[in-house]
């Protein structure tokens, strides 16, 4: 009889103290380990944005500015789908992928004296463009607060640009595109693949209990350049085909959204971007390119500026017990 007393009373005990030893409560310190919580966000954007991106071709020796192509005012559209997952202990995973079309802007095509007497500027529409990036981020939460976090975070960003210039105009004084060409014919294609390593720091805050504010700064201090320059009118006569090129250098990108909380799971938000990337060093490799043979890689340095706005909606899973942290 005293025996099974002392197991109700143990039973009792442990139902009275248990939630509070479980919380840390006026009995001590937490039993047993917290449950470990991963929360993740996953949507969808929309992203309309306008940008340049140049390059400056020196001779053999780097000292003498040859011929500069500048494609400016393009214009963007792309969608993306985006996913963002939050452990309990701090750590986080982010990331984006996207596609879309550039649907239009200018190459602005300049040679200069004096390896091109007198000095020559063209232009031609562009159009039939393409841009496809992505970015993978992993950070941990170095500031915790009741409403806001900071993080700090290392990854990768990839942008495929392809522009296409048509047609052909020429707004100086040497003889080439006069008469104009039509841009029914396609004159210059360029593609370039962007990778790079991105350090930076990524910041959260509840303004209220619906709207949410996230702020994201990152620095690029390796940048990496591959890309080809198609003449297509001078294939066969000068170019054997597409002129290989690369370069390295760094850049920086901005990300800010303000989100507002409709219900527990669902959000929706507008926000914006700015990318800057550039080559401090590479080559346009005519060596091998050239009818007849011969040729030499020449110096070259190119950027990439890209700012737009976007839309977005998402929706918040979770949090899901883990047990493998």
């Amino acid at each position: 009889m005293a025996r099974n007393w002392k197991l109700v009373s143990a039973a009792l005990a442990l139902a009275v103290l248990g939630p509070c030893a479980a919380s840390g409560g006026e009995f001590g310190e937490p039993a047993w380990p917290k449950v470990s919580l991963v929360t993740y966000e996953t949507g969808i954007r929309y992203w309309y944005a306008w940008g340049n991106t140049a390059k400056d071709l020196y001779d053999t020796t780097g000292s003498l500015l040859v011929s500069r192509l500048t494609y400016e005012k393009l214009g963007m559209h792309s969608g993306e789908a985006f996913l963002r997952g939050d452990h309990s202990n701090g750590m986080f995973l982010k990331g984006y992928l996207g596609a879309g079309g550039i649907i239009n802007g200018n190459l602005k095509d300049e040679d200069f004296p004096p390896v091109t007497m007198p000095y020559s500027s063209t232009d031609g529409p562009q159009k039939n463009g393409m841009l496809v990036y992505g970015s993978i981020d992993v950070g941990y939460k170095v500031i915790k607060g009741g409403d806001f976090n900071i993080g700090a975070f290392v990854g990768y960003h990839y942008l495929n640009q392809k522009v296409e210039s048509y047609g052909c105009t020429q707004t100086a004084t040497y003889p080439a595109c006069i008469p104009a060409i039509p841009d029914t014919y396609i004159g210059i294609s360029q593609t370039n693949n962007w990778h790079s390593a991105r350090v930076g720091l990524d910041a959260n805050f509840d303004l209220t209990d619906q709207l949410k504010l996230n702020v994201e700064a990152a620095w690029l201090p390796y940048v990496s350049l591959y890309g080809s320059d198609t003449h297509w009118w001078r294939i066969g006569s000068d170019f054997t085909g597409a002129i290989p090129e690369d370069g390295k250098g760094w850049g920086y990108q901005f990300e800010g959204s303000l989100s507002y909380q409709v219900n527990q799971a669902l959000s929706v938000g507008f926000g914006g971007r700015y990318w800057h990337m550039e080559t401090t060093k590479g080559h346009t490799h005519f060596e091998g390119h050239i009818v007849g043979g011969g040729g030499l890689p020449q110096e070259l340095r190119w950027t990439a500026d890209n700012v737009g706005m976007f839309l977005q909606g998402s929706i918040k899973l979770g949090p899901y017990r883990n047990d493998l942290f």
